[in-house]
This record gives C-alpha cells, sequence and structure tokens, in this order.
C-alpha cells in the first residue's frame, strides 16, 4: 500500500508504530480471502458518502452522524480489518456490542466529538477508513486522481459488496467519509446509484487557515503539504506555504462541485460547515428527506435530544495580520482565474 507521507517525517504523535503495521498487515493478508455471507442480491439502504476538502468540518459530522444511532460506520475497531469489513463488524460485535456483562473490559457506550487531525479516540471512534478505500485504489504522480482506464479495472463489485455488510450485520445503513475519491465521484456514482453525497464546506479562508495549523502539528513544518493533493498540485508545489492551502481548498471545491454537477439532484446534499454547527437538527432533516427519498427509512424521532443541541465553529484567526491579508487575497485571486 502506498504511503501519502514519509513516517520519518512526522510527528511523535503522528507516527506510525512499525510493529502495529506489521500485525495489520500479517491479519489483513490472512483474512482477506476469506469468503463472507453478504447477499448482494439484498435490499440496501443509500449509502451516505461524506465528501468534501480536508480540514472543512467532516469529521465532526461523521461522529455526530455515528453518535445519532441511526447509522452503521466504520470504527477505529473495524478499520483494523480493512480487507475484511464483515470480519471487523462480527469482531466488534463479539468483543464489545454484544458483551452485555462487559466480561472482556472493553465495553464502551459513550462516542464524544473530539478529534486530532480526523484521529478519534476508543475503539468505537469513527475511523477514516482510508486503508480500506486504498485496498481498491492506489495513486500515482502525487495526487489523488487515477485514469481512466486504471479505473475501468478496479473490483468496483466487490468495493460495494464489502461495504453492504455493515448494514446486513447491524441492521443500520452505512455513514462514512469518501473523501479520498473526491475526484472521482461521477465514478462512484457508477457503482452504486444509491449513494448520497454529502459535501461539507467550511469559510474558505478558515479551511485554508485549518490546513496550515495542521502542517504545524502533523509534521512541525508549515512547507511538507498535508493531506488531498489536487490535480493542480503540480502548479502549487513550489509556491508558498500560504498560496499551497489557499489553491487545496479552491481548487478541490472546485473539482467536488465539478463531480457532484454530473449527478442527480436526489444524490447530493451541501451543507456548509457552520449551518450544521449552528442547527444540526436542520441537516439532518435535509438528510433524512434525501435519504428516504433514495428508498431509505430513517425516522429522525429516534435521535436523542442532546445530539442535536448545537456545536460552537472557531472562527478565530490564527496568523499574523500580513499572512492573513495575503491568504485572503490569494483565495480571492484563485477562485477567479
Amino acid at each position: 500500500m502506498t504511503e501519502m507521507y514519509d513516517n520519518s517525517e512526522r510527528t511523535d504523535f503522528f507516527k506510525k508504530d512499525a510493529s502495529l503495521e506489521s500485525a495489520l498487515s500479517d491479519l489483513n493478508n490472512l483474512i482477506d480471502g476469506i469468503e463472507c455471507p453478504i447477499k448482494s442480491d439484498e435490499d440496501q439502504s443509500p449509502i451516505v458518502l461524506i465528501m468534501g476538502c480536508a480540514r472543512s468540518g467532516s469529521t465532526l459530522l461523521l461522529q455526530w452522524l455515528a453518535a445519532s444511532g441511526l447509522f452503521s460506520y466504520p470504527s477505529n475497531l473495524i478499520a483494523r480489518f480493512y480487507k475484511n469489513p464483515y470480519l471487523g463488524i462480527r469482531t466488534q460485535q463479539a468483543l464489545l456490542e454484544f458483551d452485555t456483562l462487559n466480561q472482556l473490559g472493553f465495553k464502551e457506550t459513550k462516542l464524544d466529538f473530539s478529534s486530532s487531525l480526523g484521529k478519534t479516540n476508543g475503539a468505537l471512534g469513527p475511523s477514516e477508513y482510508w486503508y480500506f478505500w486504498r485496498t481498491f485504489f492506489e495513486f500515482e504522480d502525487d495526487v489523488q486522481i487515477i485514469p481512466k482506464e486504471r479505473l475501468a479495472a478496479i473490483d468496483g463489485t466487490t468495493l460495494i459488496k464489502k461495504l453492504m455488510a455493515f448494514e446486513q450485520l447491524t441492521g443500520k445503513p452505512l455513514v462514512l467519509k469518501g473523501m479520498l475519491l473526491n475526484w472521482h465521484i461521477p465514478y462512484l456514482y457508477s457503482l452504486n446509484r444509491n449513494f448520497l453525497f454529502v459535501n461539507v464546506s467550511r469559510d474558505p479562508y478558515l479551511n485554508a487557515q485549518s490546513l496550515l495549523i495542521a502542517r504545524d502539528k502533523f509534521f512541525g513544518d508549515r512547507s511538507k503539504w498535508y493531506s488531498f493533493k489536487p490535480a493542480e498540485y503540480k502548479e502549487l508545489k513550489d509556491k508558498s506555504p500560504l498560496t499551497q492551502v489557499a489553491g487545496q481548498v479552491i481548487y478541490t471545491r472546485k473539482a467536488i462541485a465539478e463531480g457532484l454537477s454530473k449527478l442527480p439532484e436526489e444524490n447530493v446534499i451541501n451543507v456548509e460547515y457552520a449551518d450544521f454547527c449552528t442547527n444540526p437538527k436542520a441537516f439532518l432533516d435535509v438528510l433524512a428527506h434525501k435519504f428516504n427519498k433514495l428508498g431509505g427509512n430513517i425516522e429522525c424521532q429516534k435521535v436523542n435530544q442532546n445530539v442535536l443541541k448545537s456545536f460552537e465553529e472557531r472562527r478565530d484567526s490564527k496568523l499574523s495580520h500580513s499572512e492573513a491579508k495575503f491568504l485572503r487575497e490569494e483565495l480571492l485571486r484563485l477562485s477567479n482565474y
């Protein structure tokens, strides 16, 4: 599996543990070929895919949907079985969910809304699930773009079948991040016309600022690129960090908008992060309406009222006056490019 980052360049908190990576590789090579009883002809609810630029609020949105109790999702535990979600789900059920007496001591009953650059805590914390996606999609040339001929060779049928395990085993429809495929939205739709794409957008300045801060946190170096690379990466790679994050936001948003424009309206929800934070219930109502229109069945009234409380969005500028001014100018320039 191709790594997005050189492990030696990560700060200590984000460094991968070689022993864990080796164990996960061995485990997943062993379980990859195990046939699981997934019924591919069974009626499936829509699958909710969260799209958007990195640092746009996608993690909070996923955590919130997980906490609603309406959806199944790839947890940190399930994600460790990335080549066989069925076994991952069954393992989680055996160790945690069905262990009503907590004999193993693993029982977790509460999800919180904390995270660090997309990483959540606890076995049941929502995972970004990148390892799963990367078992199907290999990216080259430093960008998240795959040529059409290679896309055509991907086993999309198996991908969808593996995702179907979530609803069949939990009785709840699936929600997960699909942002690694921001540039291949029409392709994803061709695999499953019941995907419901939720595109979360954040104020461009705050989004770009957050990407810049993420570089400090992840690498300790603002000059190193963090997260997904748009098709225009080569135009940006030798520019200043401020220009890079501005371009990353603008070009990613444009690519997502272009991809979504090729889909039926009923398969798309656009949500502003600020609006979601202010009124999560309003977002849930829109989601439920479109989800059920596609053949699903979720009931908003089942959600605990505490989950529907608003969130405080951080809107403070953490850059110097000159940096903030330059970043805003670059966002404007590139958006009109």
